[in-house]
């Protein structure tokens, strides 16, 4: 991964930047450890770095942000496997104490009606559980038997009346499996079904999981007509154009997101390979102002060749992450749009 170096730090009074969110989502990957191993993980390490003092440092340097920013938290909890976590409730419970929104990102596995009870006593506003297609495919993806246990763990979810919403990560071994999985997950129960594209680097992808721009565009066809039902969300990058959506998704890399990994590294985005720093010798909110990378996301603009595009104040361009794993660019339009390709 690449290494924004400390020493070019660039000093906030120079940059002149209006922080100004509604709120701020940190993403926090509270332990590597994980009980799965799936075909497209973008984790190599599965250690554990599991110290509450820390947890509740990191927390700290969060309330320090929001304040600061004068927004609302919004706190998602992942790992590896967040469940394998032995201070997980704490930590959910210390972040509602303080007024931030939390949510837990899991592969359900692990949950039964024990972990969904602390769960809900927890004061968790929604966990989000992956599943990759029906079974077979689920389980080809993620491990035999995963699929019926993280079935169990929505049940087990929804027995609590817990918000439960469904990720869909879209490759090119599943992708015929959206419309089974929407009518499983209404009759499941489940709240919400999302779904968006899988993101590996170009020279990385050794099994050719990527989709194609073609095969994207197919997908979210099918994805719109579901939509239409009310049987999948259609929310993330380019999206819209096929759902129809009023509000459009535009990436918050560099605005109001951060990652910070189990061993305190701190990321913009999960899938776009910068380290700007660590909290154990800084602190988010420094980070956020002062990172080079962080800068010269806020401030790449629209991409030149989106700038005649009716959608582009809006849209900014699509997936940054996308555009970086098979262009090595981040300022450049999402390589799948089809607005781009048709202009």
């Amino acid at each position: 991964m690449a290494e924004a170096a400390a020493a070019e730090e660039v000093q906030t009074s120079d940059i002149m930047e209006n922080f100004n969110y509604n709120d701020f989502t940190l993403q926090w990957h509270i332990t590597h450890r994980c009980n799965l191993r799936c075909k497209h993980c973008y984790q190599d390490d599965y250690s554990a770095f599991e110290d509450f003092e820390n947890a509740k440092n990191v927390l700290d340097q969060y309330c320090t942000l929001i304040k600061t920013y004068n927004c609302q938290g919004r706190l998602n909890i992942t790992g590896g496997e967040p469940l394998t976590h032995p201070f997980l409730f704490d930590i959910l419970r210390l972040a509602r104490s303080r007024g931030i929104k939390t949510g837990v990102l899991t592969n359900g596995t692990l949950i039964g009606e024990w972990d969904a009870k602390k769960l809900k006593a927890s004061g968790v506003d929604y966990v989000q559980i992956s599943l990759d297609g029906m079974e077979k495919v689920h389980d080809s993806i993620r491990g035999t038997g995963s699929f019926q246990k993280a079935v169990n763990g929505i049940y087990a979810l929804k027995s609590q009346g817990i918000f439960t919403s469904i990720s869909f990560t879209a490759q090119n071994n599943n992708l015929s499996e959206l419309k089974k999985l929407a009518g499983f997950c209404e009759n499941l129960g489940a709240d919400k079904l999302w779904f968006d594209r899988v993101i590996i680097p170009a020279d990385e992808d050794k099994d050719k999981l990527t989709l194609s721009a073609e095969s994207f565009r197919k997908l979210c066809r099918t994805a719109a007509h579901l939509n239409k039902k009310g049987k999948v969300f259609c929310g993330r990058a380019l999206q819209f154009i096929y759902c129809k959506n009023k509000l459009i998704y535009h990436c918050s890399a560099g605005e109001n997101l951060l990652i910070v990994l189990a061993n305190g590294d701190v990321m913009p985005c999960r899938r776009l390979p910068f380290i700007i720093g660590n909290v154990k010798n800084s602190d988010l909110l420094t980070l956020h102002q002062s990172s080079p990378i962080m800068h010269e996301l806020r401030n790449t603009g629209i991409p030149e060749g989106c700038k005649s595009c009716k959608y582009s104040a809006l849209c900014r361009g699509g997936s940054k992450c996308l555009s970086y794993a098979k262009k090595g660019r981040f300022d450049i339009p999402d390589p799948d749009c089809v607005l781009i390709h048709n202009s």
